[in-house]
Formats: structure tokens, sequence, C-alpha cells
């Protein structure tokens, strides 16, 4: 009966329209489409409320707010990577959802065409005309500039030959492949950033995700993160997993959280199932990340940005994997594999950093809430250095990009570099900068395990363990003190030299009578 009701879940679970029709047999879509936006207007001749909805959306919008009211989002909040939008919208622009962003952006993106391709492309090929339709910045997406696809494509000539026309008689439903094409990549490179996303997941086998092995449950992104009229559930930004307890819902399907399909008591083991209420599904099922063999970064040093060679060049450095350990509009880069996560409680909100934002050495820029509350979660940590302002203590923007020299990948200047961003943001700088070391938390729900290769007792409640600095985990043998120790050797002590005693007494009296 349980096989039955979780199967009736699955189905529950599944999109209640129809698979995509095939577009190669409508005549409108059967022209030479020489433009991208050329494509999103024949899309939205039938797909008339599909801008409107997506215009709403965190997709298009880089922003929604929270608990507090505050907008948060990628366009608000500051991160260990690329830092900030605002003084870098125009190149930040080949990552949206449109066909680029004002280079002013910084409260808010206007409406305008929305880009259909780069979802709903089934041929691997669009994201590739995506990023380099207005000459993206190379260093967007590749941390050596490039020079390893174009050591690829001289070797084994181009990879993309689609035509626009082929791509769009063709569009069908998303797939790991178009949802991974932005978030595999973001961080500078395959894998860079989340820890837990890379293109090992096209191909995965059951070890490395059982959801997303064809061997395994075969599941596509939006089977989890399904969406109502274009807004996805399961964003990093609004996350409900450690919270959630409801189930999946015959009408809008999961919420992309382990419990909305599996339920809160999933195991045999009632003891095991003891446990949901203060650890998430992930901190047993994710023992390690990063494990797909594409390494993830653990350490950004901006700091060390902006060296050139005696030729006064940029240059790249790598290390024994091929990863770009050194690159002069970079800076230093560290990388791991089959990490082992960190752990803290989480309610699903996190505390964020913005530019402008008071600094201190070490400090979490974007970290899940401290309190014992919510779930125990596991976490990719990552660290950087950023620039701050020494006299008003406060986090500085950076200018990457742009025309002109004062863009640090221009000019590999740092004082001209913030004292351009700054003036974007028309920030009060004192001119006085330096750089700090801050953390950042992202919480791992990808690259699931099977069971057979899920977290053990020991792992988790031994002395030195996985939960050794989480609050509130029972720890045998970790939580002692140290008087109570004391008076317990004591006890045993008295205990052994009266059993002792008592020996010797009896033999001596043995003796006598004797």
């Amino acid at each position: 009966m349980k096989q039955v009701i979780f199967s009736l879940a699955l189905v529950l679970a599944l999109p209640l329209w129809a698979a995509t029709a095939d577009h190669s047999q409508f005549d409108v879509l059967k022209q030479n489409f020489t433009s991208l936006e050329a494509v999103t207007e024949a899309c939205v001749g039938c797909h008339n409320q599909a801008e409107d909805q997506l215009h709403k959306s965190i997709h298009w919008q880089w922003q929604l707010d929270d608990s507090t009211q505050a907008a948060i989002g990628k366009l608000h909040i500051v991160n260990g990577y690329y830092n900030n939008v605002g003084s870098n919208a125009a190149e930040c622009g080949s990552c949206h959802i449109g066909f680029g962003l004002s280079a002013s952006t910084l409260t808010s993106i206007d409406t305008g065409p929305v880009d259909c391709l780069i979802c709903h492309d089934t041929t691997g090929d669009y994201f590739f005309e995506k990023f380099h339709q207005d000459g993206a910045e190379c260093t967007l997406c590749h941390d050596d500039r490039g020079k390893a696809n174009q050591a690829r494509v001289d070797s084994e000539g181009p990879r993309y030959t689609s035509t626009l026309t082929e791509m769009v008689l063709s569009v069908g439903d998303t797939s790991i492949e178009t949802c991974g094409s932005c978030h595999f990549y973001d961080g500078g490179a395959d894998g860079a950033k989340h820890g837990d996303l890379d293109s090992g997941l096209v191909n995965a086998t059951v070890a490395q995700d059982v959801h997303m092995s064809k061997e395994g449950a075969g599941l596509e992104c939006s089977d989890c993160h399904q969406s109502n009229n274009h807004e996805f559930e399961g964003s990093r930004y609004s996350g409900k997993s450690p919270l959630d307890t409801e189930p999946v819902s015959a009408l809008e399907g999961s919420r992309a959280t382990c419990v909305s399909c599996h339920g809160n008591r999933p195991m045999k083991d009632e003891k095991l199932n003891d446990h949901t209420d203060v650890v998430a599904c992930q901190t047993c099922h994710i023992p390690r990340y990063a494990r797909n063999g594409i390494a993830t970064k653990t350490n950004w040093d901006w700091s060390a940005a902006g060296i050139l060679d005696r030729k006064q060049r940029p240059f790249s450095q790598y290390d024994s994997n091929g990863n770009v350990v050194y690159d002069s509009a970079k800076g230093a880069m560290a990388y791991g594999q089959a990490l082992l996560p960190s752990y803290a409680w989480h309610d699903g909100t996190y505390q964020r950093t913005r530019v402008g934002d008071p600094v201190a050495e070490g400090m979490a820029i974007t970290a899940p809430t401290s309190e014992q509350s919510g779930r125990i979660f596991p976490f990719h940590t990552f660290t950087s250095k950023l620039p701050y302002d020494v006299d008003n203590e406060i986090l500085l923007p950076m200018q990457l990009t742009g025309r002109d020299r004062s863009a640090l990948w221009n000019g590999y200047d740092w004082g001209a570099a913030i004292d351009a961003a700054t003036n974007t943001y028309n920030m009060n700088y004192s001119g006085n900068f330096d750089f700090i070391t801050t953390l950042t938390y992202s919480g791992l729900n990808h690259g699931v395990a099977p069971a057979s290769d899920a977290l053990t007792c020991i792992e988790c409640h031994q002395k030195d363990g996985r939960m050794a600095k989480v609050a509130g985990v029972y720890l045998p043998g970790a939580m002692q003190n140290g008087w109570l120790d004391r008076y317990a050797w004591l006890i045993v002590l008295l205990t052994i030299a009266a059993v002792l005693g008592h020996g010797l007494l009896r033999w001596i009296f043995a003796r006598r009578r004797s």
C-alpha cells in the first residue's frame, strides 16, 4: 500500500500539462532567424502571457523581498565570487534571461524582451550563442579567458553548429542541460560556485545522484523545481526545506523539498525517523560534495589580482588538474573535490550582506541563522578576500568590466576600479582601501547519494565527528565535566582498592587459620 501511495504522489507531482508541442510543424517558425530578439517575437506571438509572467519572476528581477521587506537577490546581495552586479551590470546582463542590462542597473531591472531559448533549447548549442552574442567578457565564464576551449576548438573544430532556425524548430521542455547552462558554470568555471551543481549531473551515475541519474529516478530539474506561471520553487533566496512538513500537492506539485515527496518518516528504522525533526535529509544523504570529478572553488583571493608578466601582459597559472590557480584578472583561487560539508542549524533564512555594510575580518557575508532552530543542514563553505573601506569600515564594490581603463579587467588597477564602482553606487568612499577575508555558506541539495552511502551513527556522534561544532548535538564522551570525571575516577580507584584490600585480608586470615 505504501508503494501505491508513493507512486501516486510522484504522478501528482508531475506537471499537469502535456509535453511541449512539436514546434517543427509551425509555419511561423519556418523562417531564417538572424537575431535572438526575432526569436522572442515569434515565441510571444503564441505564448502571449509568458513575458509578463517572467518579468515578475526572480529569474528576471534578480530580487525579492525577505521577511523584513528588505530587497535581496543577485541584484542587491554581495557575493564572494564577482562581488556585486550594480557596477558590472552591462556584462552581468550576459547571464540575464533578457538581452542585456543597463550599465546603471542598481535598484531594479526594467521589463523587456525575454530570451525564450535559454531555457527551451534542446540542441545544446544555444548557450554558446547566448553568452557570445554581445562579446561578453570571457572571464565571466572562463577563469582562463577561454584559452582551454580555444585549444579544443583548434584541435576538434567547432562544437556548436546549429542555426537559430534549427534551435527554434526543436524547442522543448527544460532539462538538466538547459538549467545547467547557467547554474553549473556561474562563479567562473564548471562547478565553481555551489559545490553541488556541475556538468557531471547531466549523465550522473546512481552513486553520484540518485534523483538525476537515468538509472535512478531519472528526474529533470523541473520535476522538483516545478513552476507556476514561470515562478519556480526552490530558490536559494526563499528556501523552505529546513522547515517544510507538507506533502506533495495534487495541484501545485512538489515544492523542491525532500519531505514533499518522501514524507517526514521515510525510513524503515523508526530510530532513524526520530532524527527528521532536527536533521535535514541532506545532512545524511550528501556525505560529500564536489564528487563528480569536477572541482569546486574553496577560496578566492581578489587582492592578488592585477599582477602582470614581465611584458606587462595578463597571465594564468594552473594546478596539476588544469584548474586555474592564478589569473591576472581574478587573483588566486583554490579548489577541492569530494569535500566534507560544514554543518549548521538552518531555518530556511540567511543573513546576507550588501555593498556598504559594516565589515569585520572573517565575517560571513552569507550565513544561515545562528540560533538553534530549524534543522541541521550541510553547507559548502567558501572564503574570499574582498575590498573594504579602511576608514569607514564598510564593504566596497568592484568595477570589473567596462570599456575604459578604470575597469579592473582593462587597466588592472585596483584604485581606479574601486573609484569607478563607488561612483556608480554614489558612496561616501574615503579613498583608502584594503582587503578583508569573508566567508560564504551555500546550502547543499544536489548530489544525493544512495542509502548505502549515507552517514552512519558513529560518523556524527563520535567525539571528533561531523557534528562536533554544532550546538545541541549529543556526542558520547565529548560532553564531559572535569570535576565529575575526577570524582568518578576516585570512586573507581577506591573500589579497586577495597576489592584488593578485602582479598588481601582474606588471604592473610586464611594463612593464619592453616
